[in-house]
């Protein structure tokens, strides 16, 4: 390092009041938990299901999410979501198109998805990844 120039921080990560290591989003208006439908804003404002685990899913800065389609294919990476799950119409989760969405893009919570159709996104997300046994 040259003379009279400053060191560089060695702590680039943001920091709460008391110093420890934070990049935690708490709004309560965009809390979302796994399993939650979402309208979020991405290519266009449509519903997404959020895959990121709890208790980070309302932590993070982003969420993991499989976007929800009309256009239903018969996929084995689909799964069937409707008005039971806070969607107005028989759309489909697309595993195939899982993204990170950043937690200001989540405008509304409109549904959650039942607890056999989060098993079958699992299902569907491990064929998707090809990390089937």
């Amino acid at each position: 390092m040259k003379p009279g120039r400053a060191s560089p921080t060695p702590n680039r990560w943001p920091t709460t009041p008391t110093g420890s290591h934070s990049t935690l989003v708490t709004t309560p208006h965009n809390r979302s938990a796994r399993g939650e439908v979402w309208l979020a804003q991405v290519d266009k404002p449509r519903p997404v299901v959020v895959l990121t685990r709890d208790p980070l899913a309302g932590m993070l800065n982003a969420v993991i999410a499989a976007p929800v389609t009309s256009t239903i294919r018969g996929l084995s990476t689909e799964v069937t979501v409707g008005p039971r799950d806070g969607v107005r119409r028989e759309s489909v989760a697309n595993l195939d198109n899982v993204q990170l969405v950043p937690r200001t893009r989540l405008i509304r919570r409109v549904g959650r998805v039942r607890p056999e159709t989060i098993a079958a996104i699992c299902r569907a997300l491990a064929i998707a990844t090809g990390c089937q046994p």
